[in-house]
């Protein structure tokens, strides 16, 4: 696999809104996060992702974006974001933007003009279709559990949306639309955006089935069934998606990570050496607690769950390229208490997590507040700000799941608790704004907060600060960052493996479960651990509750 400036990038997420108040409006901006540059870089980190930063009405906080060419003015302006691309390079750290390319806001000025002539040019940025009847022209379910289909008031024609009706898909059939897209992106190449993280990008092409008026064999109690086979991944994706890579990010050797649930046949042509993007998220183990699970239920993730998933998704992406693991993000909740049992939440536990995943073969992602061990927020329904929160309550209430049921998977599962502001000291709403917060700030900033991690020698802050030094700055930054991933064989919830490149090797071993384990292998050099290293009258390692060795 050859080399690459991303391959080399440890990335920061950050969700701007919830980031740090410059002006004391209850809001983060671009401002806020210039003013934390020094923070992120003391961390180690070198790549910025900001979650979208666009004009936007945000119905779906912000991927509903009403002009791609303007920073929303609840984050700044454009000069804003100049400086902070430019005080972000003398730091040596580089900016990723957030795209949403599959659909726009129905307040963009091309679908306002669509709506306003049918026959304009912008009619055919999106998909309408002619229906006379009440209902929509088929069954198919959105993400967020509607209808596909929305009605233009007081006519005969529909749009299709594959989120929702806020949110209309744009038609990549259109030469035009994509020529358009393409200069937008150049256009931000051009000022110093050195990649992005694309949305939704597996939805660009419809199948012929998803626009027509048949009716789908429900997978739900309503009637209903899901447009996912029917809209991902879909035959002649590839000429969008090679169209667009050749045209904008392969020329610029941007960086590009793209939102997608690729199927293993298909991850060469996304990320191989000449595929439409650098890494793929993959959502395997992301999802694993709530996939296939009965709505409003979570099956906790163990170390003996996660295993087979975890090393398949490596093994897999290595095979044909390279990836971007990740533990949590602004769609998920806080990793703490998605992979750790409730007892099992704890500063050696957190720091098991870190080593997971700052070792693993691909470019890491960390999401703001998981380098403090920030938690998930219990909250009211009324606390909530997001949209896809309130269809799903909307959707179980009618299915008959009562109030105390999905506000406990809430409290488990919804994207608020990531969103909450990040706890930047133990001051009031955390030190993130002298106003009043957008969203509920967690109530534990008392005893969780950066200002706290950074005075402490043994904190969370700084492991994350010594293991992403281990990843970028050391004698085994190679094998970490380039080598070759190998399972090796562990205990049911210990997860091991190793990282080989040019014959030398290091060991991973992370401790999953709240028991001791004992391991037939003996450690010569430690380059790092969470916890004192206990060995046996042999010399054969003890791996203590939740404990992570990186050694050879």
């Amino acid at each position: 696999m050859s080399s690459a400036w991303w391959k080399e990038a440890v990335v920061y997420q950050i969700y701007p809104k919830s980031y740090y108040d410059s002006n004391g409006d209850g809001i983060g901006d671009l401002a806020g996060i210039t003013e934390k540059l020094d923070y992120i870089q003391s961390l180690g980190t070198n790549v910025i992702w900001l979650c979208p930063i666009f004009k936007s009405p945000m119905k779906d906080n912000g991927y509903d974006i009403a002009d791609y060419s303007v920073v929303d003015p609840i984050f700044g302006d454009n000069k804003a974001l100049d400086r902070l691309i430019s005080e972000a390079n003398k730091r040596e750290i580089k900016i990723l933007l957030d795209l949403v390319l599959n659909h726009s806001s129905d307040e963009h000025p091309w679908f306002k003009a669509a709506l306003n002539d049918p026959n304009s040019l912008y009619a055919d940025y999106y998909i309408f279709k002619q229906w006379d009847k009440p209902t929509p022209p088929n069954n198919l379910r959105t993400y967020f559990d509607c209808s596909v289909w929305s009605r233009v008031p007081n006519t005969n024609r529909w749009y299709f949306n594959s989120f929702g009706p806020e949110q209309p898909d744009l038609n990549w059939e259109n030469p035009q639309l994509r020529q358009d897209i393409i200069d937008m992106i150049n256009l931000w190449i051009k000022k110093g955006v050195a990649g992005f993280r694309i949305d939704a990008i597996g939805n660009l092409k419809k199948s012929p089935e998803a626009l027509s008026e048949y009716q789908f064999e429900p997978d739900k109690d309503d009637g209903s069934a899901s447009l996912v086979p029917w809209v991902l991944n879909q035959p002649g994706i590839d000429k969008f998606l090679t169209e667009l890579t050749e045209k904008t990010f392969k020329p610029a050797n941007s960086m590009t990570v793209a939102e997608i649930d690729v199927p293993e046949k298909d991850l060469r042509a996304y990320v191989g050496e000449n595929g439409y993007f650098s890494m793929v998220f993959d959502f395997s183990i992301a999802d694993l607690d709530i996939r296939n699970e009965k709505p409003f239920t979570i099956n906790p993730i163990t170390g003996e769950r996660l295993k087979p998933i975890f090393i398949k998704s490596q093994l897999d992406t290595q095979r044909v390229g390279w990836g971007a693991p990740y533990l949590e993000n602004h769609d998920q909740p806080r990793s703490l208490n998605k992979f750790l049992p409730e007892g099992g939440v704890n500063l050696i536990s957190a720091k098991m997590l870190a080593t997971f995943l700052l070792t693993q073969r691909g470019t890491p992602f960390i999401y703001q507040g998981q380098e403090i061990g920030m938690t998930n927020c219990p909250m009211k329904l009324e606390e909530h700000d997001d949209l896809h929160v309130f269809k799903l309550h909307e959707w179980g209430r009618k299915l008959g799941y009562s109030d105390e049921q999905i506000i406990r998977y809430f409290n488990a599962r919804s994207r608020d608790n990531s969103r909450t502001p990040f706890q930047w000291n133990d001051k009031p709403n955390g030190g993130f704004t002298t106003g009043k917060p957008w969203l509920k700030v967690n109530p534990n900033y008392v005893d969780i907060n950066a200002e706290q991690e950074i005075a402490e020698n043994a904190s969370l802050f700084k492991y994350y600060q010594q293991i992403i030094a281990l990843r970028r700055h050391s004698d085994i930054s190679d094998i970490l960052i380039y080598g070759e991933f190998s399972p090796l064989i562990s205990p049911e919830n210990v997860i091991a493996f190793k990282r080989t490149h040019k014959g030398k090797s290091v060991n991973i071993f992370c401790n999953f479960a709240n028991q001791i384990e004992s391991l037939s292998v003996s450690a010569t050099q430690v380059y790092l651990c969470n916890s004192p290293i206990v060995k046996d009258e042999t010399g054969a390692l003890l791996l203590q509750p939740y404990q992570a060795i990186i050694f050879s």
